[in-house]
């Protein structure tokens, strides 16, 4: 028993523990100038916006001033390793400052904090590396949004077992903001508009994940948990398992209807559309589940 009760106590530290970051004067100062800077400019565009991080760079600050300069860029700087890797615990608790900071400054339904206790509350808090993670990434999706715009990134090749992750968890919250940036949305939109020619080119450009086409990654059964957004809590797997389905849906049904029923099996029978398990995520599962008794 007590073994157990050591080993629960131990995956609740590995998930929750964040090391604490020590900030001088001018770090704290520069880093809630540079939350300030992103809150007016969110997608970092334009030499203003990289002069002025440029400014508050620190030694502490250099790897945050970074990427947000190359996401501004929209271009492929910010598939470079050093960007889209895993960063370490204490640099995500610095984008999670810069998270709030941009919150608490853009919600207009209350009096906003002042910025510096927005930043101390954070930093003296303990956050779930998940959220730290889904943050992080989150701050990346602009730049790889308008990337995917003109670039074609089918031979781009994430291989998340060299991506610092620390486990499957880790890997499928990369594998849904990637996902969320380049297809999830923009997918339904085309849909929508039935623009099939362009649905069928955005389908050919999506890069690869562990050498195999997006739909092949499977492994995305992970315990769930609660994610805040702007103003409320979800539960991350019906958001991001939902919306991974609702795009397989989608190019499912594209690829059956120009006549590529052999590429649209493909899809079928690799991807989650063909798991029962996760089904309960979609609002399609009883579409699912006929599809699957069917093909069984």
């Amino acid at each position: 028993m007590k073994h157990i009760v050591l080993l629960i106590t131990l995956c609740f530290i590995c998930i929750y523990c964040t090391a604490q970051v020590k900030l001088s004067d001018k770090d704290f100062n520069n880093l809630i100038s540079l939350s300030q800077l992103y809150s007016q400019n969110n997608m970092a565009t334009g030499n203003a916006f990289a002069k002025a991080a440029d400014a508050l760079r620190t030694p502490v600050l250099n790897n945050m001033v970074d990427v947000l300069i190359a996401t501004g860029k929209q271009d492929s700087t910010v598939l470079q390793p050093r960007f889209i890797n895993r960063p370490t615990n204490d640099e995500m608790l610095l984008w999670y400052v810069l998270r709030e900071i941009h919150y608490n400054r853009i919600d207009t339904s209350k009096k906003p904090f002042p910025d510096p206790d927005v930043a101390r509350k954070v930093l003296a808090e303990t956050i779930d590396e998940r959220l730290l993670l889904d943050n992080y990434y989150y701050r990346l999706q602009t730049g790889l949004a308008m990337l995917f715009n003109t670039a074609d990134l089918s031979t781009h090749n994430f291989d998340l077992g060299n991506m610092e992750f620390k486990n499957d968890t880790e890997k499928a919250i990369f594998f849904h903001s990637i996902m969320s940036a380049l297809a999830n949305g923009r997918f339904q939109v085309l849909h929508y508009l039935k623009k099939t020619e362009k649905l069928t080119e955005k389908q050919s450009k999506m890069p690869l994940f562990n050498g195999k086409p997006y739909y092949y990654y499977t492994n995305l059964d992970i315990p769930d948990f609660e994610i805040t957004g702007y103003k409320k809590k979800e539960s991350y797997q019906e958001v991001h398992v939902g919306n991974f389905i609702s795009t397989l849906l989608i190019q499912f049904s594209n690829m059956a209807s120009t006549g590529d029923n052999m590429h649209a099996r493909e899809l079928y029978f690799n991807s989650i559309l063909h798991k029962p398990e996760y089904f309960k995520y979609s609002k399609s599962k009883d579409d699912l589940q006929g599809m699957y008794d069917k093909a069984n």
